[in-house]
């Protein structure tokens, strides 16, 4: 009984973690080495050496706009999925049978990468060659 009380009290933690850095985890397969140039842009919105024109502001808010649309929907799909992941390793489910959730996973995350390399693509097309150097130092 008490064996079976502290697995559950484990389980329980394990379950309490895992939810608060689904919060925070990240969609993206590749992460910490590729710029995220709206956020950088949202920042420095109004910086004159920047100097963005109306027409580049409009188009930066479109491909910002259409970017997190893409990954917050990613990310409401990924947090039930890695906690499952979880909870059933934890209750002695196999790797073969959480491989259909895991490709699951893979597919989400793939669709919030493909949807980053996008904005970073149309934000490089959208800035002029000095704008993007600019980014860099920003």
């Amino acid at each position: 009984m008490l064996k079976n009380l502290f697995a559950l009290m484990v389980i329980s933690l394990l379950t309490m973690s895992s939810l608060h850095a689904a919060g925070q985890g990240t969609p993206f397969l590749i992460t910490g080495k590729m710029p995220h140039y709206t956020g950088i842009i949202k920042a420095n919105w109004e910086d004159t050496r920047l100097n963005l024109t109306q027409e580049q502001k409009t188009k930066l808010v479109e491909v910002r706009k259409n970017t997190l649309n893409v990954v917050f929907a990613v990310k409401k799909k990924l947090a039930p999925l890695e906690q499952e992941v979880a909870l059933k390793i934890l209750s002695g489910s196999t790797p073969k049978e959480l491989s259909t959730l895991v490709n699951k996973i893979a597919k989400y995350k793939i669709e919030a990468t493909t949807a980053h390399l996008q904005c970073i693509y149309d934000t490089q097309e959208i800035l002029s060659k000095e704008q993007l150097d600019l980014l860099g130092e920003l």
